[in-house]
């Protein structure tokens, strides 16, 4: 696949030697962990994609090694996205998908019906967003309905964020915290309306969960009532203040506060959302204001950005990859010039200190520490920078951004 950047060949062989390393260090890796978010299941998509770049980066009896204890440690795992199965079945999926010739409709049949029956709960009670919630479980069914029928399990996802909407009187619908949420902001006031504006915890992953449910005829006129008065209300949380860093903030109970730059939280995955609801609803206005917010966050750079590694979650590296998603949405000269800005910035930093340059900063030690996991660590920042030589985003789906 050939990359839409402009890219002299000695940057190139720069980028590929770097993914060489990563791929050496995370194949060497005894990873027990199999979570997809930071353990075994995301090293291996960043394995897969190394090798489909690249065959001699990547072991492939190394490889089906682990993917095999990673298959047979199924039965063990919980249900989530982040550590459990949630996630680890949608990494099988990719992978059948791979090879149309070898496709096997069959193969997770199971794994619906496990989903479809844990789910089925009204009201939802448990955790709405993507890491542990019901958020989490839609990558894996969208990856599915790509290929099966997957009305059951969208019902119940669709029913259970229908149960647990708040509709305002002027047609906006949003979802508040849980109260015995772990990822309440406000631990203090349990009782208070809370609506989160990141994307991994709030309203727009909820946004996205959503979106590929209006493939599905029977879903489609309540999936877009729910979709099109979320993007009314999110629109509606803009910051007024012109003179701010962003135009949303992390939380709508803090208006005025801008959002750091990342997948996580902050106005880039808002602008994908949007970007997203625009194209599936035929919606100009989410396109225009999706356009307009990701340029509003072009100027700015790693201090602005509150960027303090290079991870996918919240560093320069995932920053360059969203912004690529945007562009590959909405084409335009000043994202595709931003790409390259933090790409610039990414093998600077690799010049410098090299492979520590990709340590991820933890807020609890106030330290780096070296991480090889998809969210913060080596293979995320792998698969960003292999994003960066083919424009292969093929995998961001499970990040809720495709």
């Amino acid at each position: 696949m050939k990359s839409t950047l402009s890219m002299p060949l000695e940057k190139k062989q720069k980028i590929e030697n770097i993914i060489h390393q990563l791929a050496n260090l995370v194949s060497a890796k005894n990873e027990s962990h199999h979570g997809f978010l930071s353990g075994l299941a995301g090293h291996l998509l960043f394995l897969y994609k190394a090798h489909e770049y690249n065959p001699d980066w990547v072991d492939e009896a190394l490889f089906a090694q682990k993917l095999d204890a990673l298959q047979e440690g199924l039965e063990a795992q919980s249900l989530e996205l982040s550590t459990g199965l949630a996630g680890q079945a949608w990494l099988l999926e990719y992978l059948n998908q791979a090879n149309q010739d070898d496709y096997d409709a069959d193969l997770l049949e199971d794994v619906d019906a496990l989903f479809a029956n844990a789910l089925d709960h009204t009201p939802w009670r448990g955790e709405i967003e993507y890491v542990l919630g019901l958020a989490g479980y839609a990558p894996y069914a969208a990856r599915r309905l790509r290929y099966s029928d997957q009305q059951a399990l969208y019902s119940v996802i669709v029913q259970g964020f229908e149960s647990t909407a708040s509709r305002l009187e002027n047609g906006h619908i949003t979802w508040s915290q849980p109260s015995k949420s772990v990822y309440r902001l406000d631990q203090d006031c349990l009782d208070e309306p809370e609506f989160n504006l990141g994307l991994a915890h709030g309203v727009p992953g909820i946004i996205a969960a959503l979106l590929p449910a209006l493939e599905i005829p029977a879903l489609k006129s309540q999936v877009t009532e729910l979709v099109q008065g979320a993007c009314d209300w999110l629109l509606a949380q803009q910051i007024e203040n012109a003179d701010s860093l962003s135009c949303f903030s992390s939380c709508a109970s803090q208006p005025h506060e801008a959002s750091r730059l990342g997948w996580c939280y902050g106005d880039l995955t808002i602008a994908v959302v949007l970007a997203r609801a625009g194209h599936a609803l035929g919606s100009p206005n989410y396109v225009e204001q999706a356009l307009k917010v990701a340029l509003k966050n072009t100027p700015r750079d790693v201090t602005t950005g509150y960027v303090k590694d290079a991870g996918l979650c919240h560093g320069y590296l995932g920053i360059m990859t969203i912004y690529q998603a945007l562009n590959q949405l909405m084409p335009h000269p000043q994202l595709e010039a931003v790409v390259t800005t933090w790409l610039d910035h990414a093998l600077e930093q690799f010049e410098q200190q090299g492979l520590e340059a990709f340590y991820f900063f933890s807020g609890l030690s106030k330290s780096y520490e070296e991480d090889f996991s998809l969210l913060t660590g080596y293979s995320g920042i792998g698969l960003c920078l292999l994003g960066a030589l083919n424009d292969d985003l093929s995998w961001i789906d499970s990040m809720l951004m495709a």
